[in-house]
């Protein structure tokens, strides 16, 4: 598939290497050679219209301020809720079980709390216990609420790895290298 989409402007007559050639042909190729291919490969990504995305690198301050790009970047405009999830799997890269999400529960309301300071100790305890509730579908909501924004939020091409992804029976994880989340000990900006 790699070659026919180099060289699609003559697919028909090109014969796609078998998978185990791949990697006999690369290993095979001087530095040059696979700095040329890569170029190559970019260049067909964006003539296909995938754009050259680059992570967008999170600076989340104590008070969870989401800054894109740099301390002062421009903040994530998340609700309160979302944004204590995000965080909560940001700071949990390894990723989370969903039925042992309330063993989270004390750090969840932490992270809320100090997102939304002058929410009631009973009304974060109640917004919390269903979104950490299995009998509820609060997280649910919320994870999909986030996934969407992410979309919005972020350049083209790049979402996919700030969003929460997993499947049934297996941790549930933001995919984002954790080199690209940068918390700062500052905080004395409102939240969002």
């Amino acid at each position: 598939m790699m070659w026919l989409l180099l060289f699609s402007g003559n697919a028909e007559m090109l014969e796609e290497p078998q998978q185990a050639d791949y990697d006999g042909m690369l290993e095979q190729m001087e530095a040059s050679e696979l700095l040329a291919l890569m170029e190559k490969v970019k260049d067909r990504l964006k003539a296909l219209g995938v754009a050259d995305a680059q992570p967008v690198n999170l600076f989340i301050d104590k008070k969870f301020t989401i800054r894109l790009n740099s301390i002062n970047g421009p903040a994530m405009p998340l609700r309160p809720l979302v944004k204590a999830l995000f965080v909560l799997f940001l700071r949990h890269p390894e990723g989370i079980l969903l039925k042992e999400r309330d063993r989270y529960r004390q750090e969840l309301e932490e992270i809320y709390s100090a997102i939304s300071p002058n929410t009631a100790s009973e009304a974060v305890s109640a917004r919390i216990g269903r979104l950490v509730n299995l009998q509820d579908n609060s997280f649910s909501e919320k994870a999909s609420v986030l996934n969407a924004r992410l979309e919005e939020l972020l350049p083209a091409g790049t979402a996919e790895d700030y969003k929460i992804h997993g499947y049934n029976g297996h941790p549930r994880r933001v995919p984002l290298n954790p080199m690209f989340v940068h918390w700062t000990a500052t905080g004395t900006e409102a939240t969002t």
